[in-house]
C-alpha cells in the first residue's frame, strides 16, 4: 500500500500540472544597486531571477519601500489568489521614485505569483496592495512550472 502511494506522489509531482512554490520578497532597500545612471536591480530570493527598475528623472541610492501592488488573475480560493506582481515601488534618497519588476526563474514567460490575502496585503478592487515597512512583510510565492521530461 506505502509504495503505491509513493508511485502516485512521485508521478503527481513529476507531471506538467505540478508547481513548485518558491517564496519570495520585495527586495530591502539595501539590496537594490544602481547599476548605471536611473537602473536598479536587485536580486531575487531563489538566485534565479532579478528585480529590474528604472528611474525615468531619479538617481542615486534607494532609499526607502514605498508599496508592493499585486493583480489577481483568478478569484480567491481559501486565503490564496494568483496573479501577477505588477511592482514593489521604493523611493530614492534624493526625490523621485523607482518601481521595481519581478523577473522569476522563467523570465521570457509571464511569471505567475501567489498571495496569501491575509495581512498585510489589503485589496482595492482587482489589486491587492502591501505597504508594510517590515522587512520581507510583502511576501509572495513564485509558481514555477517544472521542466516537462
Amino acid at each position: 500500500m506505502k509504495f503505491k502511494q509513493l508511485v502516485m506522489c512521485i508521478s503527481i509531482l513529476s507531471s506538467g500540472h505540478a508547481w513548485a512554490n518558491v517564496t519570495e520578497y520585495c527586495p530591502n532597500p539595501s539590496d537594490i544597486k544602481e547599476e548605471a545612471p536611473g537602473v536598479y536591480i536587485a536580486s531575487i530570493v531563489s538566485g534565479d531571477g532579478e528585480w529590474y527598475g528604472v528611474s525615468q528623472k531619479g538617481r542615486g541610492p534607494v532609499g526607502e519601500f514605498d508599496v508592493a501592488v499585486f493583480k489577481s488573475h483568478t478569484d480567491v480560493e481559501g486565503s490564496t489568489v494568483i496573479g501577477e506582481i505588477l511592482r514593489c515601488g521604493y523611493l530614492l534618497q534624493k526625490g523621485d521614485a523607482v518601481d521595481m519588476r519581478f523577473q522569476g526563474k522563467e523570465k521570457e514567460k509571464e511569471t505567475l505569483v501567489s498571495i496569501d490575502i491575509k495581512d498585510p496585503w489589503t485589496q482595492w478592487y482587482s489589486q491587492y496592495y502591501c505597504e508594510s515597512k517590515e522587512p520581507r512583510a510583502c511576501k509572495f510565492n513564485e509558481l514555477i512550472r517544472p521542466a516537462k521530461r
